[in-house]
């Protein structure tokens, strides 16, 4: 027999413990026995093995393995520079995995400052006495002491309640307070069990006394918990696009050295030659600065995110955002306030009010449909029969109660009502389950009067008289009472929570109905924005809350969330996972009366589908569909600490907006990611290219080592840094969402990166060196230059050949579909900054004489300059006119 079924005695005598506690002897045998209270921690984070494992990232090894060919080609081919490209190299390396570890290092850091999971401090009784002790000291058999505001540090059992409600979702996702009681239960499960209380939920309002039943990872609390360690968490799109690009690299990379190394071969070269042409080539193929650069851009992207209330856990989660297609949501708190507020009331005399300003401090205004000399009064009278009747206060500091009578009271202090002063409580008839209605008896001077609140069932059968429109108490007519019932249904039809308040004498028996009023959880003003921008970027928004159908359903609406059918938890389990399946494919569902484990299950049913789901939750019963979604968010103002651990992101603000907000930053990083990778892949081809044109012709060598090191490294750093912080395209909320298969390496960005713009920079480096050389007398087929100076003079013309292009290229490459024109010059400072950088730093090459002495250039006259000029232009022109053709043809 489970322990919440058991009676008092049984009770404590199943679990060896009495009303009195536990001596110190048994307790400290318990703690041996059960282990301290508290859940089991995911191991210790080894920091040194975190930055090691940035070494074993797929691009971070192909530029490790372009290192050691750089050193083996040093071996065999010394004095070339291959051994400080392999440094630079590595360089690079070290610097992106120290950046990227930080980076981790310090959200790690944050997190454990938004991380709380129960109290610390505990009120317990043991050998008869109360004492304070920690939460992690407690044991099965302590008596625990619960008061208003406490939260609860273990499982337990009743033995004594007065009023006493728990916020259960944490554990269930719902909303309401969960009246508690000490009958023994019938339930078939513990959390259906109304004597049990539960780790990791606060008590709303009244007190308790309970016998501790199980700690640690035996509460429910940890059952859930370490579901999370059952569920794999799954690669993020932005780590197999790192994966796709280091594989078509390689194979480009590869097969290239492989061509060349026949051609070098069969041309004469040799195979010691042919070889280090080869592993030389391949080096060049890999563009050192990428992933620095993708490293960097997430990382401002994540700060921007953090500074819009959405913390990022891991950087590669940024660009899973711009991919999501499905947000499955939380309500409460999420959609909603999470702040009950008194909206509606019914006078008795037939008036309706409205009240407006939401929450519980805000001020709010009182607006009547129809209004009398009385109305007023009535209204007044009304706010403190309810005031009169709540056990929950409001001030400056805290808020104490349940949340419905937190509603009551707020709407008082509203219309400036307070308790008066000669009203003196003398009893409380408490609320429960099966009374459904809570009375307090007050004494004014010689005269008794009683105020009531309930469900309209309930109480309304027990008034006979009416507040009429006049003022005055009248009879009660049936043409009244269904007057009363009819108003009660339309406001629980729009999913209010509906309370009649009646005032009396003595007795809970003729009453005079005041009135009726309706609370609501009021969505998020935000919200509907946030909801019709969703719709506009093709994602599709589903509800998945621990709430009635009703109530879901009614918020769905105000909030212009879109749905096709409404599935309860019950009905869910009767459906099959193929069928799950199929319908998600065709219809948007609304999920209520959800368990943790459904939530799960709908998360895999979706990625079963191709969807990328982004999936919001707050509670320990969230977790494993947390893990389980391509990207988790948690809540970082009421979610729990085994929520957050398993997120990818958390929201500092609990707030739904800012999920879409996160989102448009993701779809603007996925298409600056593919900008700056299209800039910094088009700069290669003018590395190759002279490359191999000096190996096969009888040319001097037109770009040096160390200057393609610059370009890498250097020159295209910033730029591509730039362009990874531009802000959102024109349209980017109004397209559908990036596919799960769209890669960001792909066709266009080849064709445009390598076959277009590259080619375009690889004419303007080779015409710009070779047209240098003949205006200075050189006459093709002498490959040694006599004049030293000569040569770097021509070998800084190439790379200002290419330098000059990448400056537009950057410019232009700001929009990856509109003109850049339509950007605004100002509207990019890192991008002023970078050309104003760009700038100094050519004229450094051209002037300044330690740079021209490590980057082997050398002073150009300005009347050589001239040859430069084309070239960027022609890039700048021809981009901007393929970008006008594709939107052009877009229309059509």
């Amino acid at each position: 027999m489970q322990l919440f079924a058991l009676e008092k005695k049984a009770l404590l005598h199943q679990l060896k413990s009495s009303e009195n506690g536990l001596s110190s002897a048994l307790v400290a045998r318990r703690l041996r026995e059960f282990g301290p209270n508290v859940l089991e921690r995911a191991a210790e984070k080894n920091y040194f093995l975190a930055y090691c494992g940035q070494y074993t990232q797929f691009f971070a090894i192909l530029l490790e393995v372009a290192a050691l060919l750089s050193f083996i080609a040093n071996a065999y081919l010394p004095g070339q520079g291959s051994d400080m490209l392999g440094y630079a190299i590595l360089g690079a390396v070290i610097i992106n995995a120290t950046f990227t570890f930080w980076q981790e290092y310090r959200v790690d850091k944050a997190m454990e400052a938004l991380l709380k999971l129960i109290p610390t401090l505990v009120s317990v009784k043991r050998h008869g006495e109360v004492l304070q002790i920690q939460a992690e000291e407690l044991v099965p058999g302590d008596i625990m002491l619960l008061e208003e505001g406490d939260k609860v540090a273990a499982d337990g059992i009743l033995l004594a309640a007065n009023s006493l409600y728990l916020n259960l979702a944490s554990l269930n996702g719902e909303s309401a307070p969960a009246f508690r009681t000490t009958e023994p239960s019938k339930a078939s499960r513990p959390l259906e069990a109304k004597n049990m209380i539960f780790a990791g939920t606060t008590v709303v309002s009244g007190s308790g006394v309970a016998v501790a039943s199980a700690t640690g990872n035996a509460t429910e609390f940890g059952k859930i918990a370490s579901l999370t360690k059952n569920v794999r968490a799954t690669l993020t799109p932005m780590q197999r696009e790192i994966i796709h690009i280091t594989r078509i690299l390689t194979v480009i990379a590869v097969l290239m050295g492989c061509v060349f190394f026949v051609l070098g071969f069969f041309s004469g070269k040799g195979i010691l030659m042919a070889s280090i042409f080869a592993l030389s080539l391949i080096v060049a193929n890999v563009p050192e600065g990428l992933l620095p650069t993708i490293t960097l851009s997430l990382s401002l992207a994540s700060q921007r995110m953090a500074r819009r209330n959405a913390l990022i856990k891991n950087l590669d989660s940024v660009e899973t955002l711009g991919r999501a297609t499905v947000i499955c949501t939380d309500k409460t708190g999420t959609l909603t306030r999470n702040e009950m507020t008194l909206k509606l009331i019914w006078l008795a005399g037939g008036e309706e009010v409205n009240i407006s300003g939401e929450g519980y401090r805000e001020p709010g205004e009182f607006s009547f449909d129809q209004q009398n000399e009385s109305t007023e009064s009535r209204l007044v009278a009304l706010l403190t029969a309810g005031l009169l009747n709540c056990r929950a206060t409001i001030d400056e500091v805290c808020l104490r109660g349940d949340p419905t009578e937190l509603a009551i009271v707020s709407a008082a202090r509203k219309k400036g009502v307070g308790v008066p002063e000669e009203m003196k409580k003398v009893q409380e008839f408490i609320f429960t389950s099966d009374r459904k209605m809570m009375s307090s008896l007050y004494q004014e001077g010689d005269k008794s009067l009683l105020f009531a609140k309930g469900a309209v069932e309930v109480l309304l059968p027990k008034c006979t008289t009416f507040l009429a429109a006049d003022g005055s108490e009248q009879p009660l007519s049936e043409s009244k009472r269904q007057e009363a019932l009819a108003r009660a249904s339309i406001f629980e039809n729009q999913a209010f929570r509906v309370l009649l308040i009646a005032r009396g004498q003595k007795q809970e028996e003729d009453l005079t109905l005041m009135g009726i009023v309706a609370i609501m959880d009021l969505p998020r003003s935000e919200v509907y924005e946030a909801m019709t921008t969703c719709k506009a970027a093709g994602i599709r928004t589903m509800m998945i809350t621990g709430d009635n159908p009703r109530t879901a359903a009614a918020i769905a609406r105000q909030i212009g969330m879109d749905f096709d059918r409404v599935i309860t938890g019950l009905e869910l389990e009767g459906v099959r996972d193929e069928e799950l399946e199929q319908m998600l494919v065709a219809e948007t569902v609304l999920f209520a009366r959800m368990a943790s484990n459904q939530k799960l299950r709908i998360a895999t049913a979706l990625q079963n589908n191709g969807e990328v789901v982004a999936m919001t939750g707050d509670g320990v019963n969230d977790a494993p569909a947390l893990k389980k979604a391509d990207l988790g968010i948690a809540m970082g103002l009421s979610g729990t600490e085994v929520a957050k651990e398993a997120a990818d992101m958390v929201l500092l603000d609990d707030n739904f907006s800012s999920i879409v907000i996160a989102i448009e930053e993701g779809r603007t990083v996925y298409f600056n990611i593919k900008k700056f990778v299209t800039y910094i892949l088009s700069s290669n081809v003018p590395e190759i290219v002279p490359y191999i044109l000096q190996f096969f012709l009888m040319i001097p060598l037109p770009l040096s080592v160390i200057q393609i090191l610059s370009i890498d490294l250097g020159t295209d750093m910033l730029p591509g840094l730039a362009l990874g912080s531009e802000k959102p395209e024109k349209n980017i909320m109004n397209r559908p969402p990036v596919s799960r298969d769209e890669k960001i390496l792909d066709w266009e960005v080849f064709k445009r990166g390598y076959f277009f713009l590259g080619i375009i920079e690889a004419s303007s480096a080779m015409v710009a060196f070779l047209s240098f050389l003949l205006l200075h007398g050189w006459q093709y087929g002498t490959a040694d230059l006599a004049d030293p100076f000569l040569h770097r003079q021509a070998m800084t013309m190439t790379l200002l050949g290419a330098v000059s292009c990448q400056l537009l290229n950057a410019w232009t490459m700001r929009s990856w579909e509109f003109s850049a024109f339509s950007l605004g010059f100002l509207s990019n400072r890192l991008m002023l900054l970078a050309m104003a950088v760009e700038l100094v730093w050519v004229w450094a090459l051209l002037n300044v004489a330690a740079v021209q002495k490590v980057f082997n250039t050398a002073h150009v006259p300005f009347g050589d300059l001239w040859i430069l000029l084309p070239f960027p232009v022609i890039l700048f022109l021809s981009h901007e006119g393929y970008k006008w053709l594709g939107r052009r043809g877009g229309t059509e």
